[in-house]
């Protein structure tokens, strides 16, 4: 029997799916572990590679990459330059279908590489590709799929089933069956979650919000935040029950988030006086943030590629956080656009980037009241929706300087507030 060392590429904090990959759940086990696991099934060595500077809590040893950039590429030559074996099976953290014969397979027809019909990995790989993959990874050319060309590679035709990706978190989708028509034919189809969670201060509950699960305490701290909480921390409390999340907050006043929190799945803060306690709990956006208008027109399309679940599903909103050039630094999704524009700034916070004086907020939908409130309290001076703003988001978003940006779609956007931001470059 031919001797193969397996190499886990065990990735690290993805922003499309919103958390690290390796330690998704899946029927009881990690990402990590199972993949793991399938390579002790077929391999006489084994490690994985990946940023040890991200503290991934993993069961096994990780070899560091050494490398500034974050691509599959920087991982295989880590790996391969680790290898004891010349040939060796690659394995993505996020292909739990995967079985151990599909990768004796792709080791058994190996010539440089030999790669499945879908792309670069899984695959199997000799070491006698390093100085080709080096060479690329020196200039730059990160692109795996560009260097098999460079190699004598053998496509290995195996099952699609077994070459699925985990795009979409686990727990964010739910099978069901369906009855298409016309025709009456019967299907297995995807669904988004939705579960209430609990969120509690000292232990006493506070709220009930109906949310997609994940990123839950990125969801406390932003609700935190929006309400004027002044958060500390957000954590699963010591008697872990279900759909719990506990708050530890500076600012606590029960009487008034009574007052003004009521909230479901498709509808958040209401109550009168609510613009009168947004200017008392968020002071007005201070920033001089200047942007063009063509970037902010496209964020939309640019928040929908990013967005796994609705890939999945087609039934979540998202909130996604951008950069003054464009780059998407965060995007969540939920069933309320509040829930995902609350993991979005919670995320910020435990990032420490609050306030987002520098940074775009993108949403799905129209731009309500309260997303502007979140918007404001976040210290974020602009404000984009692929829908119209009410009224009151309106009156909101001029009182708070924040600039407020709805019908982005198809190169166009309308601004409704705070206009000296947005220049017109065409």
């Amino acid at each position: 029997m031919t001797e193969l060392t397996g190499i886990l590429l065990a990735g690290g904090a993805s922003t499309r799916f919103g958390s690290p990959k390796a330690l998704a759940r899946l029927d009881g086990e990690t990402l990590a572990e199972r993949a793991w696991r399938l390579l002790g099934e077929c391999c006489s060595t084994r490690f994985a590679v990946g940023k040890r500077a991200d503290g991934l809590p993993l069961p096994f040893e990780l070899v560091d990459d050494e490398s500034d950039v974050r691509a599959p590429l920087a991982g295989l030559v880590a790996g391969l330059r680790a290898a004891e074996t010349d040939l060796c099976v690659v394995v993505p953290v996020d292909c739990p279908s995967l079985t151990a014969d599909a990768l004796r397979r792709l080791a058994g027809e190996c010539r440089d590489a030999a790669v499945p019909q879908t792309g670069p990995l899984p695959g199997a790989y000799r070491r006698t590709v390093l100085p080709v993959l080096e060479r690329r990874l020196a200039a730059g050319e990160l692109r795996l799929r560009d260097a098999l060309g460079e190699l004598d590679v053998a496509i290995v035709e195996l099952p699609e089933q077994l070459l699925a990706n985990v795009n979409a978190p686990p727990y964010s989708t739910a099978p069901v069956e369906v009855l298409r028509h016309p025709g009456g034919h019967a299907e297995r189809d995807l669904v988004a979650v939705e579960e209430p969670l609990e969120l509690r201060i000292g232990a006493a509950p506070i709220a009930v919000t109906m949310r997609t699960p994940g990123q839950d305490e990125e969801l406390a701290l932003g609700f935190a935040v929006g309400e004027g909480l002044d958060p500390i921390r957000a954590s699963l409390p010591a008697d872990l029950p279900v759909n719990t999340v506990e708050l530890e907050v500076r600012a606590f006043d029960p009487e008034r988030l009574r007052r003004h929190f009521y909230t479901s799945s498709s509808c958040g803060v209401c109550g009168k006086g609510a613009l009168a306690a947004v200017a008392v709990q968020a002071p007005p956006v201070e920033s001089t943030l200047a942007v063009d208008a063509a970037p902010l027109a496209a964020l939309p399309d640019r928040l929908r590629e990013a967005q796994a679940t609705f890939a999945a599903t087609g039934g979540l909103h998202a909130a996604g956080l951008f950069a003054p050039t464009g780059d998407l630094l965060c995007v969540r999704e939920d069933v309320g656009r509040h829930n995902a524009l609350d993991k979005v700034v919670g995320w910020a916070f435990q990032s420490r980037r609050l306030p987002l004086s520098d940074a775009i907020l993108c949403v799905t939908g129209r731009l309500s009241f309260e997303l502007v409130q979140k918007t404001a309290s976040a210290g974020c001076p602009v404000l984009v929706g692929v829908g119209a703003p009410s009224s009151l988001a309106v009156e909101l978003a001029d009182a708070q300087g924040v600039t407020l940006c709805g019908w982005a779609r198809g190169g166009r956007v309308s601004v409704y507030t705070r206009a000296a931001r947005v220049s017109d470059a065409g």
